[in-house]
């Protein structure tokens, strides 16, 4: 989490369990040091209030709020007095301590503001500046769709955004809470993956609760990751050892924000050696009156002037030092803010559990567990009783297994085995409040499912490293990482985000990503001379007696597709059928117009060719790794003479809970209307198929042997089945003719005994369907971990342009 007021790279922070007992040292000339003072002695760094270690004079001598942090008419030129934070007299600037108005309103010059937008083709920094500082301030549940506001609200905010680079929104993890995403920020890291998994959370293996408000937080054991502070701590010349400050990093709401912009212009003016070269700040705004008075309520307005405001404070200063050519900033939220209120509350007591039994994690994402080690807890039978019971349930309960991939909030012990995703606006609680809902004293929240539009939050980019007045791509927040790892110099930890995928934010990006190595090639397979299976299936006795193997070749200028059929597929001699690499080329052509999908783990499989799909055949699983089907197709179900048939039809009827598939999956509604419409809408699309298997549910491939652990009989099971469409993002041309990006729609389906998730589920498919698919949306990326292949290796275009693609996501939200 970050700073309220820190130096990420200088700032060493001592584990909780050191005790400071002397208090009555001094914080004269010792004010938001770098270096903190060991135990038992007070200290004076920005994080003493946090750790309750100031000295006794910190407040007289650091706070310094009587004389405000600006400039008046009547302060210009005035005598220096001590107890000021910042000054307006004569030497301020010899002195590097005016106040950040200081030359526009005591000498006439002109304000950041009121200039125009300048390209700044590379920095200009003063001497002795090894490279350009980063300043990240982070403004907690600032709501994307406040940016809506313009100038008349936010005129800083709004230049910012003109000047440099910004994104329409930045998508936060869920749940959308602060701790959690600014660790994320921090790392590159899901919350289950760094451990801070919400801002309250139980760990059981240490036995112990994590509070926002608990002294608990400031121990180590909590965090994981490394943050780009520790990577930091190695390029920072006053840095000698591990700087983890963005491990223990925390509101500290009693030092003003405008406090804690004059520290960090302060620090920039400190020699070579002591000079950090990363800085965030936290600001506590407009989250808490977003709480207080709701996101659209009009007097939020005067919350986002002040804050637009000390953004222009900071802007002024790095001018004021000849600093706003030099340094890149970056300014970035946390997450959105809802309309929410105690009247939209759904009570567990009401639904008939027996809720002396178990705890609650309540509010906008409820998460169960039980009471004690030694209480009767039966996951599963909690999630049953809560699916579907009322008319209008406002949350859909999950094993934490089963929540939607996309959320990545599964593999981490202090996650609950019952998760309640909660419908937009809608709390849970476990009894009913005998409060009256007039003094509920709340009227906006957070923490709901991270892709509706009022969670999204804001990124901008602005310095000599950004592009100028550049829009890219909503992305989200595990990506960031990358990028200020890039700004300074650094080669970023392993973490969630894909390195290369924000290049376009960068005017000169140092990483350069490449395509990985394919690791395993389709074995191929001749054409069979005759059929030698029969799978035990019943088939329509047109379409079996019609044909049993298609396959495409080349003849002349023209493709012709030749009918194999049962009764004369001996009789074709072997030299008349095209050669395999002609086959799989015309097969490339036809159904893989953005490359074969590289498989990228030790395997045996086979690329499978038909004039109506074309997949990737496992030997190992004996299903396909990947299928793209045609959008009409059979469902017939026939042997295919080129491969050994381990299951047939038998096999399954064996299993009452398995059934048969199809080497390409004709998918009913989904193929039938969903992919239809699609095609109609975006004049044409290609569709690549396919299982996935994630027992472990830890968002990526399981190995062949953990497959082999889950089956049924000899049948092997996916957990879910992925379906990537593709279609030019120019809607007037065809996936041929397309030169530019390509829109993406990806799936995650999950592969379960029942639909329960849908209450709706024995209604007609179009009913229900569809908005299942829009709830298990996904990335590319994400399908590319859970499968372990490689998608786009013949896209045309350049390599960072498919890796942003692949980061996208489809949300099906009304704009923000």
């Amino acid at each position: 989490v970050y700073l309220s007021l820190c130096v990420c790279v200088c700032v060493c922070v001592c584990v909780c369990v050191c005790v400071w007992s002397d208090f009555s040292g001094s914080c004269k000339g010792r004010c938001f040091e770098l270096k903190e003072a060991e135990p038992p002695s007070c200290r004076c760094d920005n994080l003493c209030k946090t750790y309750l270690s100031c000295c006794s004079d910190f407040d007289e001598q650091c706070l310094k709020t009587a004389g405000g942090f600006e400039c008046s008419r009547e302060r210009c030129g005035e005598i220096r007095n001590e107890d000021y934070a910042c000054h307006c007299s004569d030497d301020c600037l010899e002195r590097g301590d005016c106040c950040t108005n200081y030359r526009p309103l005591c000498k006439g010059d002109s304000s950041w503001l009121e200039g125009e937008c300048e390209e700044i083709q590379s920095p200009e920094c003063p001497a002795g500046f090894v490279r350009p500082p980063l300043i990240i301030l982070s403004l907690d549940g600032f709501r994307s769709s406040y940016m809506k506001k313009g100038k008349s609200v936010l005129p800083n905010l709004h230049k910012l955004r003109s000047c440099g680079t910004h994104a329409p929104h930045m998508r936060p993890m869920y749940p959308s809470k602060t701790f959690p995403n600014l660790y994320t920020l921090a790392t590159g890291l899901y919350p289950e993956s760094h451990g801070i998994v919400c801002n309250s959370m139980y760990d059981p293996e240490f036995k112990a609760h994590f509070r926002l408000r608990g002294r608990e937080k400031l121990n180590h054991r909590w965090w994981g990751g490394q943050p780009v502070s520790h990577d930091s701590a190695h390029t920072c010349l006053s840095a000698n050892h591990r700087r983890d400050a963005l491990h223990k990093t925390y509101y500290v709401v009693v030092i003003p924000l405008e406090r804690r912009i004059l520290t960090i212009l302060q620090w920039l003016h400190l020699p070579d050696d002591e000079r950090p070269y990363v800085y965030a700040v936290h600001s506590e705004q407009p989250d808490t009156y977003g709480h207080i008075l709701g996101p659209l309520s009009n007097e939020l307005d005067n919350t986002l002037r002040k804050i637009d405001n000390i953004i222009g404070h900071l802007m002024n200063g790095l001018k004021q030092m000849n600093l706003h050519r030099c340094v890149n900033v970056i300014l970035v939220g946390d997450h959105g803010m809802e309309e929410s209120h105690c009247e939209r509350t759904e009570y567990l007591s009401s639904y008939g559990l027996d809720v002396d039994a178990i705890t609650l994690i309540p509010g906008s994402s409820g998460r169960i567990g039980p009471k004690n080690a030694n209480t009767s807890y039966d996951p599963k039978e909690i999630v049953s009783n809560l699916t579907c019971k009322m008319p209008n349930q406002h949350f859909k309960p999950y094993l934490k297994q089963h929540l939607p991939k996309r959320l990545h909030y599964a593999n981490n012990k202090r996650i609950e085995d019952v998760h309640l995703l909660m419908d937009r606006k809608w709390h849970v609680a476990m009894w009913v409040s005998l409060r009256s809902p007039a003094t509920c004293g709340f009227f906006g929240d957070h923490g709901f499912d991270n892709k509706i539009s009022s969670m999204q939050t804001i990124f901008l980019g602005f310095g000599p490293s950004f592009n100028f007045k550049t829009e890219v791509h909503v992305f989200e927040n595990i990506e960031l990482y990358n990028v200020m790892c890039d700004l300074l110099g650094l080669t970023p930890a392993p973490n969630n985000g894909t390195h290369g995928s924000l290049n376009s934010v960068l005017r000169s990006p140092p990483y350069t990503p490449t395509q990985p190595e394919e690791v395993t090639s389709p074995t191929p397979l001749a054409p069979p001379s005759e059929v030698t299976h029969d799978l035990g299936c019943n088939c329509d006795d047109e379409v079996s007696n019609t044909h049993t193997h298609t396959c495409v070749f080349s003849t002349g200028q023209w493709i012709e597709s030749l009918l194999i059929h049962r009764t004369t597929l001996k009789k074709v001699p072997r030299d008349f059928l095209p050669p395999f690499p002609t086959l799989i080329f015309q097969c490339n052509v036809t159904h893989l117009p953005f490359g074969r999908p590289a498989v990228l783990f030790q395997t045996s499989y086979t690329q499978l060719c038909h004039s109506d799909y074309c997949s990737g055949y496992s030997h190992v699983i004996n299903m396909p790794l990947w299928s793209v089907p045609a959008v009409s197709s059979s469902e017939c179900v026939r042997a295919d003479p080129r491969l050994d048939h381990t299951h047939t039809c038998n096999s399954y009827s064996q299993e009452p809970d398995v059934t048969h598939a199809f080497l390409y999956p004709p998918g009913h509604f989904l193929q039938r209307d969903v992919l239809r419409r699609y095609t109609q809408e975006n004049n044409g699309i290609n569709v690549i198929m396919g299982p996935i298997f994630d027992h472990d549910h830890d968002g990526l491939r399981d190995t062949e042997e953990k497959i082999k652990e889950h089956t049924l009989g000899s049948v092997f099971i996916p957990t879910h089945f992925y379906s990537i469409i593709s279609s030019c993002e120019k809607l007037n041309e065809t996936l041929d003719e397309c030169d530019g990006d390509l829109r993406v729609t990806c799936f995650i389906l999950p592969h379960r005994p029942d639909n329960r998730e849908s209450c709706n589920s024995r209604e007609d498919e179009s009913r229900w369907v569809e908005d299942l698919l829009k709830l298990h949306t996904a990335r590319v990326r994400d399908v590319e971990l859970l499968t372990g292949l490689d998608f786009y290796r013949s896209a045309a275009l350049p390599y960072t342009r498919v890796l942003a693609l692949k980061t996208r996501m489809r949300t099906f939200e009304d704009d923000v």
